[in-house]
Formats: structure tokens, C-alpha cells, sequence
């Protein structure tokens, strides 16, 4: 399993992958927020996040290399985090 653990916006972003079954999940403050199974190079992830008294949009893309993980992290269309 992959694991990558990020701070934006105030959140705790985990974002894990399995090697074999390709199952993604993205958990934020501790809550599953996305999970999808896929063998694909890149995998959006889409969900909405209250901050404050606004609902945010987050896009995550879970980029899978073999055994390797990256992401792009986008708040609004903006990016706030990568690791390729």
C-alpha cells in the first residue's frame, strides 16, 4: 500500500492506494471523503469540504506508477499541493 499524507487549507489530507486490487481512498480530518477502484494511470477524486460558511471544491488525482504514487491537489480549480 501507498500512503501520502498532506496539510492545505487546513485540512489533513490521507491519501492511500493498494498495489494489487487498485483501490484508492482519500480521507480528510480523519473522514473517507472519496474511494475508487482503478487500474488507470490517473484517477480524479472530486468532493466538496465547508470552510468556514463556504463549501469548497477539492479535486485530487491520484497519479499510480507501479509501485510509486503522486498527486495533484486542486482547492477551486487552483493547485495546492502536487508530488509527482
Amino acid at each position: 500500500m501507498s500512503r501520502k499524507t498532506l496539510r492545505t487549507g487546513g485540512h489533513t489530507f490521507d491519501i492511500a492506494r493498494t498495489y494489487f486490487i487498485g483501490t484508492q481512498r482519500i480521507t480528510v480530518d480523519g473522514r473517507v471523503v472519496s474511494e475508487k477502484g482503478s487500474a488507470f494511470y490517473l484517477t480524479p477524486h472530486s468532493f466538496s469540504l465547508r470552510e468556514g460558511s463556504a463549501d469548497v471544491i477539492y479535486e485530487v488525482d491520484v497519479l499510480s506508477k507501479g509501485f510509486r504514487m503522486g498527486y495533484i491537489v486542486r482547492r477551486n480549480g487552483i493547485i495546492v499541493a502536487h508530488e509527482p
